[in-house]
């Protein structure tokens, strides 16, 4: 009777060996690689026109806060603690917002999820740092433009751009292709067609330039490491970041004696009271609008476009400018045209790139 053997195995058993595949997501490019790029034209559009909104209406009534002040009395203090304080005074505005888009983040996941703690145990742990370099830029921002012309200010402020080149090839990894060289050299473009000769001094704006850089490579940092990225991200950095600065610039603000010559300020304002808490208000508000749209943009893309945007919304807040201050010496002239021609093509260009991007996702 015959035995039943097993049959000999003749073929190798299969194995899976996980070799790694070099691919796209392992550069960092205009994309921020934890967003899905599908969904950028929406966000993007909407922080753009929350930055060009609150950074020109902030920054008409910053010019307003200053014609109307009665240039008579004899005021100890500049009032640069007082503009960094309006920066960031009014994040409380965003907590609506934060627990609005939390709660809806939290209702799409499928299961409760711990890396929502880690993630904002993270942004807090880097809000102390977001916080100083926040107050100390506005408050050189605010000198500088006390202390030298709107088309010199206008012209430092384009090195935002190089700075932010140096931060984010070392700090975020930054690849660069030749339409967003051409994009930034168009973007900077623009500063030099509105600048008028003077001797100024420079230290002030170039320091607020290099901290806004750092600023923002820091945030997208904080982005990139974050495991479950929302747009609550956007308001939770702004909300802690935001109250550290607030503290600093409020001690500035005491420790100087600028409370002293506010007021002085609001008794002497050319229009009254009312409207002196109206304008202060309006700057509030609209500073909160705009560092929405431009965290938001570091958010959905990168801070290189977000850098972009705030330099090419300048060349808007200058023609706006004349417009509501025609009496100030300046006027709108062919290079301010010629201005908004670059700057119109330096957003072509990166949105060019990004659009390349998303048809090789």
């Amino acid at each position: 009777m015959a035995k039943n053997h097993q049959p000999l195995q003749t073929k190798p058993q299969e194995t899976f060996v996980n070799i790694p595949v070099y691919t796209k997501q392992d550069l960092i490019t205009l994309g921020n690689s934890n967003r899905k790029l599908n969904h950028w034209p929406t966000t993007i559009i909407l922080c753009i026109i929350l930055v060009i909104t609150g950074q020109s209406i902030a920054l008409i009534l910053e010019n307003f806060y200053y014609h109307q002040i009665d240039h008579t009395e004899n005021y100890q203090n500049d009032s640069v603690w007082t503009q960094s304080l309006l920066q960031t005074v009014g994040f409380p505005l965003l907590v609506p917002f934060y627990i609005f888009t939390a709660k809806k983040h939290n209702q799409q996941q499928q299961s409760p999820n711990t890396s929502d703690q880690t993630s904002t145990k993270y942004i807090i742990s880097f809000s102390g740092l977001i916080g100083i370099l926040c107050s100390n830029q506005g408050r050189l921002s605010a000198k500088s433009k006390l202390e030298l012309p709107f088309r010199v200010f206008t012209l430092i402020y384009t090195t935002h751009l190089f700075f932010t080149l140096i931060f984010a090839a070392f700090i975020n990894k930054l690849k660069l292709d030749r339409w967003i060289i051409t994009s930034l050299i168009l973007a900077t473009t623009t500063g030099p067609l509105t600048f008028s000769y003077g001797k100024v001094s420079l230290s002030s704006p170039l320091l607020s330039s290099l901290y806004f850089s750092l600023l923002l490579c820091v945030i997208q940092n904080v982005f990139k490491r974050t495991k479950t990225p929302s747009f609550a991200s956007v308001y939770q950095i702004l909300i802690f970041s935001s109250l550290v600065a607030t503290i600093i610039s409020a001690a500035g603000l005491l420790l100087e004696g600028e409370l002293d010559d506010l007021k002085k300020e609001m008794n002497g304002f050319l229009k009254g009271k009312g409207v002196y808490v109206m304008v202060m208000v309006g700057q509030a508000v609209s500073w909160q609008v705009y560092w929405v749209g431009i965290v938001g943009l570091v958010f959905s893309v990168s801070s290189v476009l977000a850098n972009v945007i705030s330099v090419i919304t300048w060349l808007i807040v200058s023609v706006l400018v004349v417009v509501f201050f025609g009496y100030v010496n300046d006027e709108f002239d062919v290079f301010k045209g010629i201005a908004l021609v670059t700057a119109s093509l330096s957003a072509d260009a990166y949105f060019y790139t990004l659009h390349k991007e998303k048809c090789n996702y």
